[in-house]
Order: structure tokens, then sequence, then C-alpha cells
């Protein structure tokens, strides 16, 4: 090296350790150039946020994946350097109005966004039951019509519950219950209690109608931030595709090991929907999640779902092209504009989608 990049090199090491470091909920002077951002303790999450920052202290747009090639803080300082031209990745504007997945995710529990969002499904809960080709939607997608917003088909629900093995006398939480008729297909395959909790008054209306035929089935309006359940209460918890919407997952999951039982059961399945990553440098063990199931309840078995994933969204695109003029027959043209805007959205991202299964340590 020269002076002048050493300089320059050395002033970059300056910049960023402070970033690293906060990161990493460490203090500076402990980080080193060769600190592994992710065996210190760094995930996808925290990873998106040191590029947004870098990006914005250095001028240079920096890829996720060169985080994962160049993991220590002098490989990753080096890379930046060498890169002149800013790595352009083109996105289309996400339905939310965001301008790329890292702003979306990163800003996708700020108040406004929630309010926007928790809106926008009390209009859908209220009147997707009504719809018939709704119904046939589902069917056809799903395998059954529980009135499903998520990526979550029958074959995914029984993999879990075959890996989490409940049986007559457990209680099950089900974490975002929609309609209820998930909770209601879970009690009847394991004989399990099932409590569902959900923020759309709508779709908890129709679940205590189910309830009143079923015993083993008690629904609440109840919001993930605040599960007012004494403790001991679950021998499991489930939840398909709702863990996006905990501000903070960490405190989340502590709360879930309060609720639960000594012997308690954890299922999680959610999608990462990263453009910056690749397939080679994306791993489930890179997520906050892997990370926080490692960390509260010593580990987690993990079954890949991506290629189910983007055969889900391209098929969700299909269907509803051809049930598009009978979404308009029975009025509900906002019902297939809301579900036709998300899926071909999502149809262009490549998806890394998994379930993850803990026990408490």
């Amino acid at each position: 090296m020269t002076t002048s990049t050493t300089d320059e090199f050395q002033r970059a090491i300056d910049t960023i350790t402070p970033i690293w470091a906060e990161l990493l909920k460490s203090e500076p002077e402990l980080v080193s150039e060769s600190t592994d951002f992710f065996k210190a303790g760094g995930h996808s999450l925290t990873a998106m946020l040191l590029v947004t920052r870098v990006g914005r202290e250095l001028g240079k747009t920096v890829p996720l994946f060169a985080l994962v090639e160049h993991p220590t803080l002098a490989e990753f300082v080096a890379y930046v350097l060498r890169s002149e031209e800013p790595v352009k990745i083109v996105e289309p504007p996400a339905p939310d109005g965001s301008s790329s997945q890292t702003e979306r995710l990163l800003r996708y529990n700020e108040p406004d966004r929630s309010e926007t969002r928790n809106k926008r499904f009390e209009r859908y809960y209220a009147a997707a039951m009504g719809s018939a080709a709704h119904g046939e939607f589902c069917r056809q997608v799903y395998g059954d019509n529980f009135g499903q917003h998520g990526m979550a088909d029958s074959a995914q629900i029984d993999r879990m519950l075959a890996m989490l093995t409940p049986k007559e006398g457990d209680t099950i939480l089900d974490l975002g219950c929609g309609y209820g008729l998930i909770s209601r297909y879970i009690a009847e395959k394991t004989g399990a209690n099932v409590v569902g909790v959900d923020l759309s008054a709508s779709a908890i209306e129709y679940a205590n109608r189910l309830a009143e035929s079923d015993s083993r089935l008690r629904f609440h309006v109840m919001d993930a931030r605040d599960l007012r359940f004494p403790p001991g209460t679950f021998t499991h918890i489930v939840s398909f595709d709702t863990i996006y919407y905990a501000p903070s997952l960490e405190g989340l999951l502590r709360r879930f090991q309060e609720i639960g039982t000594e012997a308690l059961r954890l299922g999680i399945v959610r999608t990462f929907p990263l453009r910056t990553f690749t397939k080679e440098t994306w791993s489930p063990d890179r997520t906050e999640l892997a990370t926080l199931l490692t960390k509260l309840f010593g580990g987690y078995e993990v079954v890949d779902l991506s290629r189910e994933e983007n055969e889900h969204w391209r098929n969700k695109v299909t269907v509803l092209e051809s049930l598009r003029e009978q979404f308009v027959a029975e009025g509900s043209e906002e019902l297939f504009d809301f579900r036709y805007t998300e899926a071909t959205y999502e149809a262009g991202i490549e998806q890394f989608r998994y379930m993850f299964v803990s026990r408490h340590p």
C-alpha cells in the first residue's frame, strides 16, 4: 500500500469501526480488523443496517452479499474501497411505496406503516370470507379455504405439526390466527386446545363463531406486542407468517418463554425476500431469528421451503388471473387488486423461506 492508500484505509476503518461495534453491541476498542461480523453476533438485519449506514457515511452502495463474502472488518473495508462504481440494484417500488426491499424491511414496523397495514388487513378480513372467488383462489393455491392471507399451505401446516407433535391435552397459541380456520384444523388434527390471537376484529368475530361449537378453541383480539396470558400457559406456540410484525423480535421470543411451559415447543415459518443476498451467500443461520433462537432456546431445527415459496407466488399470479372475471362479477375488485398487486410484486423477488422449530432449553 502507498501512504495515501494506507491513510484512506485507516480513515475508513475509523469510520466503520464505531458502526460495526454499535450494531454488534460491543465497545469499539474490542473490534479489531480481524473481527468477523457474523461470528461476533451479526445477522441479516444488522447487516442491512451496516451497509445502509456505510452507504451514508462513505457514499458507497454496498450489496449485502459483499459482507458475507468479506466478513471481517479489514476485508469489508478493503472491498468498500475497491468499489469505485456503486453497485446499482434496480427494484420496482414495493406495494407500500418503499423504494427497495431493504427500506421496506427496515421501516416495516414504523407506527405509520403499521397503522396503514392494519387498516388494509381489517378491510381484507371484512371481505374475504364473503367472496366465493376468493374461496376458490384459496382452495387452488393453499389446498383449503382457510381465508388465509400468508404463504403457508396445508402441507406446511402438516409438516410443522409433525415436527412439534402436539397431542390431546396440550395448549397451542396460534399467533396471527386470522379467521381461526387454521386453528380449528390444528385442533382437529391433534386433539389439542388452540388459543388464537389476531389484531383483526372482523377475523376474530368469525373465529368466535367457530369456537361456539368446539370447546377446544378460544380466540382473542390481541396484539402480539401485548400477549396477556399467565406464565406457563402454552405447551406450543406456532407462527405462520406473523413474526414480521414484532418491532422487537427478541422481546417477543422472551415473552414466548414467559407464557410457555418449561417444555415449550416453538414453530415459526417465515420468508426472507432479500434481493441483495445471493443463493450462494444466503443462509438461514445468518438471520436474526436463527441467532435469537440459538441464544434463547439453545438451537433450532430448520426446513428449507424456498422452492415451494417461489412456486407459490407464481401460482398465485396465475390463479388470480384465471379468476379475475369472477372477482369482478361479484363486486370484489378491491379484494382482487389487494391480492394481485402483492402477488405480482413478490413473484419478481427471489424468496428464501424456512420453517424453524425450537424447544425450551
